[in-house]
């Protein structure tokens, strides 16, 4: 691996290591899937459905909702034949929180029961309804307490920002890299004066005689020694101003305004920033007259 590729897969993994970020994923589950009931359950599965809802019984008796769901899903996926087990799953799925399920769970009741009485699927329909009012209400309340939680309130009076430490942080993250790379570089330059006879390069490439057990060109030689000298001053610079803007983002902290300001004054008053130039780093007065 050549000098500047070790440098570069170095440095991204140093800074990798000190400022990766973290994502979330958020997503919403589909509702349950209820396959079309086109076999006929053998002796063996309607004896274990039965065993299984008695099971899911017990826990909705125990107001285990949830582990009762369970238990009465596994019972009609055994035999599908028994449509009045997606009635007691809307029961469950309703006391554990879940109405959209428990929509769905009836509606697909209905759709699987042709020869149901009017009255019967009227009122089935009229808690379908219920359900739906519900759901509709308790969307609208979760929207607006999200809403109220996501408006960031103002910040308190005489209290300090983030942002310094941020720069600060930032100010390390650059100083390590600039780090990095003078450390690597340099060691690669000493490698190439040690490849050549007597430790003697010229500035020129190939100006050196390998030495004895060397198999490199002199050319090969000059341009390793040539592509990290030159990159030794670029770590330098790095890591100086990385300092320079990590102290400033401390400086930064500590020289922050903290008392309350006057909005009429606040725009006039000058104000410290943190500056990054090649080979300086630090703070710089900033305001408006």
């Amino acid at each position: 691996m050549r000098a500047p590729q070790q440098t570069l897969f170095v440095a991204v993994l140093l800074a990798t290591a000190i400022a990766v970020p973290a994502f979330a994923q958020t997503g919403q589950a589909s509702l349950t899937n209820y396959p079309a009931c086109t076999t006929t359950p053998s002796k063996q599965d309607s004896e274990a459905a039965h065993s299984a809802f008695l099971l899911g019984k017990r826990f909705f008796d125990e107001a285990d909702y949830g582990t009762a769901v369970h238990n009465f899903q596994d019972a009609y996926k055994l035999d599908c034949t028994k449509t009045e087990l997606l009635r007691i799953l809307a029961s469950a799925f309703e006391l554990s929180g879940n109405r959209a399920e428990a929509i769905h769970a009836l509606e697909t009741f209905l759709q699987r029961s042709p020869n149901l009485g009017a009255e019967d699927k009227g009122q089935i329909q009229k808690r379908i309804d219920n359900l739906r009012a519900q759901l509709a209400t308790a969307g609208s309340a979760t929207a607006t307490a999200t809403a109220t939680a996501i408006t960031p309130p103002p910040p308190p009076a005489g209290g300090h920002t983030v942002l310094p430490w941020v720069v600060a942080g930032a100010g390390v993250v650059i100083a390590a890299v600039g780090g990095v790379i003078y450390l690597v570089e340099s060691s690669a330059a000493n490698n190439a004066k040690n490849d050549c006879a007597g430790g003697i390069i010229s500035a020129a490439q190939g100006g050196c005689k390998p030495a004895s057990g060397v198999t490199l060109s002199p050319t090969q030689i000059g341009n390793n020694y040539n592509s990290a000298n030159g990159l030794v001053p670029v770590g330098s610079v790095l890591f100086f101003a990385g300092l320079g803007v990590a102290a400033g983002g401390v400086i930064w902290h500590f020289v922050e305004p903290t008392g309350a300001k006057s909005d009429s004054k606040a725009a006039l008053l000058p104000v410290l920033v943190p500056t990054v130039a090649p080979g300086y780093g630090g703070l710089s007065l900033s305001g408006r007259f």
